[in-house]
């Protein structure tokens, strides 16, 4: 089956999960974040902002905060790489292009850092050897490949699948978290 065919229905999986259901299970996923040791050990931690029916970090900003020095994707439009840049407070974050929460490029470019301790990660589906399919775009891959830390996958147990398909540049997380499963590979 095609990337793009899978993609749409790993996505389908995710989207009927109830709302009610994915923050149920997002408090839930945040919790066991919290009891890991990579979490308790990192001072920096790169953190998406959620979007859609994604695990909804939106919601650990406060909390993590007031306990870790929070990095966020910055992305420029027309650029295929991504950085990262220092969140202070939720309310900095504004709508990019794509429609994604993350710092005004300015502020971006000036708080713009190079190390992480704990790489917090999304996908659409993620397999039993960590491999992940994201959305296509091949950002987290160059994120790996250039920055230490450690991957960690999070998403519903919905989706986790046996396997993902994979090309020689994809590189997996070291772990994978949901409300369920915490699988170190």
């Amino acid at each position: 089956m095609k990337k793009k065919c899978l993609r749409n229905n790993y996505k389908k999986i995710r989207d009927e999960i109830p709302e009610s259901t994915r923050k149920e299970k997002s408090r839930a996923i945040f919790s066991r974040l919290k009891s890991l040791d990579e979490y308790k050990e990192a001072k920096r931690i790169f953190l998406f902002v959620s979007m859609g029916s994604e695990v909804e970090t939106i919601h650990w900003l406060d909390d993590l905060l007031k306990e870790k020095e929070v990095l966020i994707p910055a992305t420029k439009k027309g650029d295929s790489e991504m950085k990262m840049a220092r969140l202070l407070s939720k309310d900095e974050l504004v709508e990019n292009y794509w429609g994604i929460l993350e710092l005004p490029e300015d502020l971006a470019q000036a708080r713009e850092e190079t190390v992480c301790d704990l790489i917090i990660t999304p996908g659409l589906a993620f397999d039993h050897s960590g491999y992940r399919m994201g959305y296509g775009g091949g950002f987290y891959d160059r994120f790996f490949s250039s920055h230490e830390g450690f991957r960690l996958g999070v998403g519903f147990h919905e989706q986790l699948v046996h396997e993902v398909p994979r090309n020689a540049y994809d590189l997996p997380v070291h772990a994978f978290l949901s409300e369920t499963d915490c699988l170190v590979f």
